[in-house]
């Protein structure tokens, strides 16, 4: 009888519920393609971001870790399968598979979406994206950045 209860009360505590603010996975699987998601919106040009694009029509992603005006960028192939996103990154020769969920949030403004990459192979695992943005080249995303303030 202890064991049952001892049992019951592990699983309960292992098998917490879906939060409401959870993107149900074909809905993230969508909602991952072809928008910015930035660990953090700047507010300074030289304040450091890190930014992913998934973009299926140019075949893969790119993950950039830059200011307003400089930085590195990094190319890389990747498949949605379900919960996970398979990452190959060929510079490094990486073949990461991560789970991943994307929820409704309510900020930091301007952010409505929240990406968590949990075994993230570059980068703060914790995105931020917008469910309005439909940038299909990233031009929106610069625009953005340029209209901040210098830094001093």
């Amino acid at each position: 009888m202890r064991t049952a209860i001892l049992l019951t009360v592990v699983l309960a505590a292992c098998s917490s519920p879906k939060s409401k603010s959870d993107v149900g996975t074909d809905e993230a699987a969508k909602l991952l393609l072809d928008r910015n998601w930035i660990d953090r919106m700047p507010q300074t040009e030289r304040d450091k971001l890190h930014v992913y694009r998934f973009v299926p029509s140019m075949g893969g992603g790119v993950f950039q870790d830059r200011t307003i005006f400089k930085g590195t960028f990094e190319l890389f192939m990747f498949k949605v399968e379900g919960d996970h996103i398979r990452f190959v990154l060929p510079e490094t020769k990486q073949d990461v598979r991560s789970q991943f969920k994307i929820e409704n949030v309510s900020g930091p403004e301007p952010f409505d979406l929240k990406l968590t990459v949990f075994s993230d192979p570059r980068g703060p695992h914790e995105y931020y994206g917008m469910r309005s943005e439909t940038d299909r080249n990233g031009q929106q995303l610069e625009q953005r950045l340029h209209a901040l303030p210098a830094a001093k």
